[in-house]
């Protein structure tokens, strides 16, 4: 089924547990951006999307995900018409995601070299540290108006060795600030490459 269509309905049956999935509807927040040399203090209006990879994962580069053994019902079709399968714990993580948004504005933002955005809550589950990497897209929509694209939302998984994005403090900038030049129609660049 398709990721919009599992959205509207609100949950997702897998195994006879109904996972609901109402903390990842779209919805909006007021965010206050400052003033500048140049520019007026202005309130913009953020529009959030959660897409289906903050709930699900996908195919590995050298197989598709076989659904007769995943089963038939862990099946999203995301908004770029691929199959991915659901899965438990990036839902069960997801349900932070309203929260981490709702306190983006005062947050600092890593860029990934890959025109998006990355945002990082470290969390102790069971004593043990984490890393639950939040990765975003900041768009225009009007003259006082952002889209924020939740493109995807996992723990990363350092046992295995996957490396994740190379952070480091010149590559990062705060939210509000990228937020206040995406209003502006100033270009943003990856942090890192403005220092020595």
């Amino acid at each position: 089924m398709k990721w919009i269509s599992i959205l509207r309905q609100g949950y997702i049956d897998v195994a006879r547990v109904r996972y609901d999935l109402s903390h990842l509807v779209a919805s909006a927040f007021a965010l206050d951006v400052p003033a500048s040399a140049k520019f007026p203090a202005a309130t913009a209006r953020v529009h959030v999307e959660y897409t289906s990879h903050c709930v699900s994962f996908g195919p590995r580069a050298e197989a598709a995900l076989d659904f007769d053994v995943l089963g038939r019902e862990r099946r999203i079709v995301d908004h770029r018409n691929v199959a991915r399968a659901f899965c438990a714990d990036r839902h069960r993580w997801s349900c932070r995601l309203p929260g981490i948004v709702a306190q983006l504005g005062e947050r600092r933002c890593y860029f990934t070299g890959h025109s998006n955005w990355l945002v990082i809550e470290d969390i102790t589950e069971r004593g043990d540290p984490v890393e639950y990497e939040v990765f975003f897209r900041l768009r225009r929509a009007g003259a006082s108006v952002l889209r924020l694209v939740i493109e995807s939302a996992y723990v990363r998984d350092i046992a295995n060795r996957k490396p994740g994005v190379p952070r480091n403090r010149r590559s990062i900038v705060r939210f509000r600030v990228m937020a206040a030049k995406i209003l502006r129609g100033e270009p943003i660049r990856d942090p890192s490459l403005n220092r020595h």
